[in-house]
């Protein structure tokens, strides 16, 4: 009985007896209030959420109000949803004339991660910048010192076998003709660390198994382009990191893609007298489409780990080269004359074909896209890639009319939402600090004002982007896209454009 009377004696005790008193947490950079985390990695949407930043990486995630820690400066999240920033893993923002420009409107459409697949020069001096140069671009990024995007990877220039007679050996390692030049490719560039080789398509056959088996051995990346004569699941087997572009899985889902690979390799042996008519291509590939040929196909890719970016735009381009409200879009405030005047050039061939080829192309647009869909189902790692400032793709925005043609591809708006941000993430072996909404990640993040997963539009819906922890709001992000437009005006008056 005593003991009884004792133990309730002890229970009876004030609390501030018994328990710690609480302390503050350390005050955080930012925090956003009562939002919504969309998190693509673990596949969760949870509401009412206060997210706490601070040095660049997210330090709390707590229910609303919850917390005890404070910040520098708050968002207001309620009614808002937040997710990881955009990765765009096929870009191209090293032409030195747009390289600024590309930069800051990746960050204002919310692309907070890009590859880069035109790294290098193959000579100095040329319109694109060279490795060393996007190197410090890369690091002055990371410092804050300027704008843009973190550049996840960085490329070589494409290598092929169009080597020049009077080659240099830097441009002799850029153009390999044979095996033993390949595999010396692979050894120049092994000491440049460049972060994966870009192959292109116009590549000796010999040549280009030569550098996969050396690049496989080295344990280096190598990915791009698909030599003509070669199919999707032969280069696959090669261990190829990346294929880029949705032009060849749709062939090679085509009883005509092993007849046309054919008759490319008999003419480069010397076997064939004519090149095949590659504008009847994207007809013949849709007329002849075998579900078994492409399950093989796709198969190949998944088993191999061979992560697929199809940027579907450049397929639209295709079709869509001669009507009037493709060409007259007004994001071309935002792109200068003097590359505009390229675009039209590449326009203007494309929609000189006669009506029925441009009408298979669109037909090839609509194949590329169910391809695209039945390789994710079957298990293949899509990313998004858009190919920025090649025709009618404009940095950063295209990123969004991407991830819209990737959900008519079939995928859901949640496996899109992982296709540019936890895939990549995965692919750069990174997912512990990218790619998620979590505790610990780098703070790559964007703030909608509209729900992603009721319609991936939604994603241009944009009120915040974080790059490293580092906020632009939305006057802020207002005031880089005017930055552009005023700069392309400047631009367009100094070459009387």
């Amino acid at each position: 009985m005593h003991r009884l009377f004792a133990a309730a004696a002890v229970l009876a005790l004030p609390a501030c007896s018994t328990m710690p008193q609480q302390v503050a947490l350390p005050e955080a950079d930012v925090q956003i209030t009562g939002v919504t985390v969309i998190d693509p990695e673990t596949r969760s949407v949870t509401a009412a959420r206060d997210v706490y930043i601070d040095e660049g990486r997210i330090v709390e995630i707590a229910a609303a109000g919850s917390s005890r820690r404070t910040a520098e400066r708050s968002l207001a999240g309620e009614g808002r949803f937040l997710i990881p920033g955009l990765m765009d893993m096929h870009a191209h923002s090293s032409f030195r004339p747009v390289h600024i420009s590309s930069l800051k409107l990746m960050v204002a459409n919310g692309v907070t991660g890009i590859r880069e697949m035109g790294s290098d020069c193959v000579e100095p001096g040329g319109i694109t910048m060279c490795l060393g140069e996007m190197r410090e671009a890369q690091a002055n990024i990371l410092a804050g010192e300027q704008v843009g995007p973190r550049i996840v990877e960085l490329s070589t220039a494409k290598i092929d076998s169009q080597r020049p007679e009077d080659a240099s050996e830097r441009v002799a390692a850029y153009r390999p003709t044979t095996p033993a030049e390949a595999r010396a490719t692979v050894t120049y560039f092994a000491a440049d660390g460049p972060d994966i080789l870009k192959v292109g398509d116009q590549f000796e056959p010999d040549a280009f198994r030569a550098l996969a088996g050396e690049a496989t051995a080295r344990g280096m990346k190598f990915g791009g382009h698909i030599p003509p004569m070669l199919s999707v699941a032969e280069v696959a087997a090669t261990g190829m990191t990346s294929i880029e572009h949705a032009r060849d899985l749709p062939l090679d889902c085509s009883t005509f893609g092993a007849e046309y690979r054919g008759a490319i390799l008999a003419k480069i042996r010397g076997e064939a007298e004519n090149w095949p008519d590659r504008r009847a291509m994207p007809g013949n590939a849709r007329d002849t489409f075998d579900q078994a040929t492409c399950d093989a196909q796709i198969a190949a890719m998944r088993d191999n780990g061979t992560y697929y970016v199809p940027t579907l735009l450049t397929r639209e381009m295709d079709y869509r080269a001669g009507e009037a409200a493709y060409r007259d879009d007004p994001r071309l405030a935002y792109i200068p004359a003097m590359q505009a005047g390229h675009w039209n050039g590449d326009l203007d061939r494309t929609a000189s074909m006669p009506a029925e080829l441009v009408a298979d192309l669109g037909d090839f647009f609509q194949l590329t896209q169910r391809t695209t869909g039945m390789a994710h189902k079957a298990g293949v790692k899509i990313m998004t890639g858009t190919d920025a400032n090649d025709t009618m793709v404009f940095p950063g925005f295209s990123l969004h009319d991407e991830l819209r043609h990737l959900v008519g591809s079939g995928l859901s708006e949640m496996d899109v939402l992982r296709a540019t941000s936890t895939v990549p993430a995965e692919y750069l072996g990174r997912s512990a600090e990218l790619g998620g909404v979590s505790v610990g990640k780098l703070a790559d993040l964007v703030l909608l004002r509209a729900d992603p997963l009721a319609d991936i539009g939604n994603t241009t819906q944009i009120e915040a982007v974080f790059v490293n922890g580092r906020l632009y709001d939305r006057a802020a992000l207002d005031g880089l896209l005017a930055d552009v437009r005023a700069w392309v005006v400047q631009a367009n008056a100094m070459t009387g454009d």
